[in-house]
């Protein structure tokens, strides 16, 4: 989704439910075909859904999908026979006797009904509310609004599904909903059919693979309208909005400029990755936007009627590219999708704004909303929490941008390029490893070392430097400049470098890949000064930096035995300190307050791996959340028993 706005970020709630099981359970999902009935006033969904797989290994005797306890399950049938199964929590366990042969696909319709729960990191899942009709005063003619998102993981919020990101399937949706409102889904509509009196019937196909979580729906009274869109490259888009009646002049400004922003995209990333489809925008009551494939969903309170919110329309249509077409594995690489698109929107004010209100984006999604530069903030590449966390928006942004600044515009370009390009085509996952693989091989470089630094550590670069100038030929100086890296671990780094002389001002980039180097240029003029990364957009200390809000060393041993491990604590201002661990499902485990420290001191505390109810914890991953006056720290710890 789209990083809500700051002054709603308070709304978000933390996430009690924890992510389903992420293993592969032994099946691919091949489809669903969904059948709902949506009725707002009992707020109900009652449906069926024919799950087609087929087994990856032999002696597939169970089926394990999601769905919340809160909903009923029916029945389920395969080969027109009641089949059995079993609930555990949100596990629902169907029974296939005889196990289908390994790689044949295979069916079984399921039948459930109940009232959704709000779900999940944003109190959503399947969501009943209304709209005002434009007199808030006067809720007579107040208008359902049925609407859903499911990121990351409540899709099984509302329906039964195997809800990874990592299986995508074939989905088409039939739902009933009153005949006063409009349906938007994925993919295409197929046809509007009359069902019982008073309601409706709106069926629509997605025709490439969809991830359960971009599955969507959102109905209401909408005034819509189209634009044929055609960028300069790839065909025709057939671009919809359905809006609030009373939205529609609002939201006509604030999305006009989609047709513009696809142009750009298809520039960057190749053409629309759906070709045959349309791309729609739809108004729901929510407090952001969501990339459902093909058919975002939007917030009213991002259509303002004067453009504030503009980059929100380019981030969710860049994610039709980074996040639909082209999928995470797993949610620990969300980077991937919420990193690249939040970097589109830096792309479009480049292009839409210049180069200054591009520093100025930058700027406020790095140093101005972190002054300690991410350290702290926990790891990109393997994020706590998955969401909400603007982490992987804004950190994954600057690693685009610094990434740029190492290999050149040339090499980052056709990078983004070749790398949507690919997992277009293929419509399926990707992975950090695979983003890796394209930029090392469209660049021609190992960039182990920078990937490495900036999604499996918290460190930022400091920097030293010293320059010296001696004369040149006749009216021009050398100037000899020397940086070294004082942090660890060591970071490939492009410093930008302005060099001001009585002739003029000449800009140059030090690609700093040592410790130590030192760089020599010949500029006209002589030297009056020389600045390292003037324009704060190397994210960089200068040398000594200063010390981190809350500096965590731990643990040790890690990983950590029963006997357990050391930390230590030193805070940058005196007060409280917190820590909350979490398993890897985002449980929480123990919380414990580590008592009031004095800024600077360092406090020893050792862990033993137990739970609040003094039982030791199993082996696996853990999470440790240090939280002090100025700032929190995550530390990653592997227990093993």
């Amino acid at each position: 989704p789209h990083a809500l706005p700051e002054h709603l970020v308070a709304t978000v709630r933390r996430a009690d439910e924890p992510p389903p099981p992420g293993d592969d359970r032994g099946c691919d999902i091949l489809s669903y075909d969904l059948q709902l009935r949506l009725d707002p006033a009992a707020r109900t969904v009652a449906g069926t859904v024919a799950v087609g797989f087929a087994p990856l290994a032999s002696g597939l005797d169970t089926l394990r999908l999601d769905l919340v306890p809160e909903l009923v399950v029916d029945g389920i049938v395969r080969d027109d026979r009641d089949t059995p199964f079993a609930r555990r929590g949100a596990t629902l366990a169907v029974s296939l006797d005889p196990p289908p042969a390994i790689g044949m696909p295979d069916t079984l319709v399921i039948a459930w009904h109940g009232r959704p729960p709000a779900h999940g990191a944003f109190g959503a899942g399947l969501m009943f509310r209304e709209h005002d009709a434009g007199t808030p005063d006067d809720r007579r003619d107040d208008v359902p609004v049925i609407a859903n998102v499911s990121q990351p993981w409540s899709a099984h919020a509302w329906w039964p599904c195997k809800d990874l990101p990592g299986d995508k399937a074939l989905v088409s949706l039939a739902a009933v909903v009153p005949d006063t409102l409009t349906l938007i889904s994925n993919g295409t509509l197929l046809g509007v059919t009359d069902a019982d009196p008073g309601w409706r019937r709106w069926s629509w196909r997605e025709a490439y693979p969809i991830a359960p979580y971009l599955v969507s729906v959102a109905a209401t009274n909408y005034v819509s309208w189209r634009e044929d869109c055609r960028p300069a490259v790839g065909e025709k888009v057939p671009l919809e909005f359905a809006v609030f009646p009373q939205d529609t002049a609002r939201a006509a400004h604030d999305l006009a400029p989609t047709c513009a922003m696809l142009g750009l995209l298809t520039e960057l990333a190749g053409p629309w990755p759906f070709p045959g489809e349309k791309y729609a925008q739809a108004e729901i009551k929510w407090v952001g936007a969501m990339e459902h494939q093909t058919a975002t969903s939007v917030s009213r309170l991002l259509l303002t009627g004067d453009g504030r919110y503009e980059t929100f329309v380019v981030h969710e249509l860049a994610h039709q590219w980074f996040g639909d077409a082209m999928t995470p594995a797993t949610w620990q690489d969300i980077w991937l999708n919420e990193g690249f698109a939040r970097y589109c929107e830096a792309l479009w004010i480049e292009r839409t704004r210049g180069p200054e209100a591009y520093r100025a984006f930058m700027l406020a999604i790095g140093p101005r909303r972190y002054p300690d530069l991410f350290a702290g903030e926990g790891l990109l590449g393997n994020p706590e929490p998955i969401l909400p966390n603007l982490l992987v928006y804004d950190k994954g942004a600057w690693l685009l941008h610094s990434l740029r600044l190492l290999v050149g515009d040339a090499d980052f370009f056709r990078f983004l390029a070749a790398y949507a390009a690919e997992g277009a085509a293929r419509h399926g996952t990707v992975t950090t490893a695979a983003a890796v693989a394209a930029a090392e091989q469209v660049t021609d470089r190992n960039l182990e070392s920078f990937f490495y630094f900036w999604l499996q550590t918290d460190a930022v670069a400091s920097i030293a430097s010293e320059w010296a100038v001696a004369p040149s030929a006749a009216g021009s100086a050398r100037v000899a400049l020397t940086l070294e890296q004082m942090q660890e671990p060591l970071l490939p780094v492009a410093v930008p470098v302005t060099i001001r002389t009585t002739r003029g001002t000449a800009t140059r980039n030090a690609l700093l890949e040592t410790r130590r180097q030192t760089f020599q240029w010949t500029v006209p003029g002589a030297v009056t000064a020389v600045a390292i990364d003037p324009d704060s957009l190397a994210l960089m200390w200068r040398a000594p930096a200063p010390p981190p809000p809350l500096a965590v060393r731990g643990p040790a041993p890690n990983p950590v035995p029963a006997a357990g491990a050391r930390f230590r604590i030193t805070p940058a201002a005196a007060g409280p300190v917190t820590v909350r661990i979490h398993d890897a499902r985002g449980r929480l485990l123990d919380e414990r307050n580590l008592g009031n420290l004095a800024a600077g001191e360092e406090r020893t505390w050792d862990w033993s791996p137990v739970g609040t109810d003094g039982s030791p914890l199993p082996s696996g991953v853990v999470w440790l959340v240090f939280r002090g006056p100025s700032g929190r720290s995550v530390r990653e710890a592997v227990v093993l028993r």
